[in-house]
């Protein structure tokens, strides 16, 4: 089956990853193991999106972002550039 999305040659993409059509993973990206990112999506470069996350359709991420595990992004979302996205703790 043709690949219906692209990757950067310079980007790390682990094992178990789920990637939806039509999005975009652009320079120095590493995806760790078992996350799903959703359809038209846009990673900018420099993103680090940890083990597990889940990331819906048409969400941008723009550059220099870390995303930590377990997190989960909706559709149709934007994140700034350098943010910081991590679970919060539980009381």
């Amino acid at each position: 089956m043709k690949q219906r999305f692209y990757v950067h040659e310079t980007s790390i993409i682990e094992n178990k990853v789920q990637i939806g059509n039509g999005t975009k993973v652009w320079h120095w990206v590493h995806i760790d193991v078992g996350a799903k990112i959703g359809k038209n999506c846009t990673i900018g470069q420099n993103v680090y999106i940890g083990k597990n996350v889940k990331i819906g359709d048409n969400v941008k991420i723009q550059n220099n972002v870390s995303i930590y595990k377990g997190v989960t992004i909706g559709n149709d979302v934007y994140i700034g550039t350098g943010a910081i996205i991590y679970p919060g703790t539980k009381e």
